[in-house]
């Protein structure tokens, strides 16, 4: 499951992970996501992944990931993207979406293993 939040003080959008991810899961939370009237394209986001109990996603689907936020990417905000690693296998996840991503992208991305780490790296 993906839910989604919002926090209008600190422009951060948190992203929560939690039991079985998949391809599919993944890629209609974040269509749904950009399809809303009040998705802030300068916002900063949070991924936190620390309640994946299993994660199958695929290379092809982070691809497509990338490709589906490729509009938002042309508009030029430069944000930053926090995604916090609960395990080994997410943590390995989240390094292989940031080498996909490129320096080309207008986001900075970081991957930590602690949330108030993630939170302060955000907001400085």
């Amino acid at each position: 499951m993906i839910t989604f939040s919002f926090d209008i003080d600190t422009n951060i959008r948190t992203a929560t992970y939690s039991g079985t991810v998949t391809d599919e899961e993944l890629m209609v939370a974040y269509r749904e996501l950009l399809a809303k009237p009040d998705y802030e394209p300068s916002a900063n986001d949070l991924v936190d992944l620390r309640h994946v109990e299993k994660l199958n996603v695929t290379s092809a689907a982070l691809q497509n990931l990338i490709s589906l936020y490729s509009p938002v990417d042309q508009l030029g905000h430069h944000t930053r993207l926090a995604i916090i690693a609960g395990s080994d296998v997410t943590y390995g996840m989240s390094h292989m979406y940031e080498m996909l991503r490129g320096d080309e992208a207008p986001e900075e991305i970081h991957v930590f293993r602690e949330y108030d780490d993630a939170v302060l790296w955000l907001q400085s």
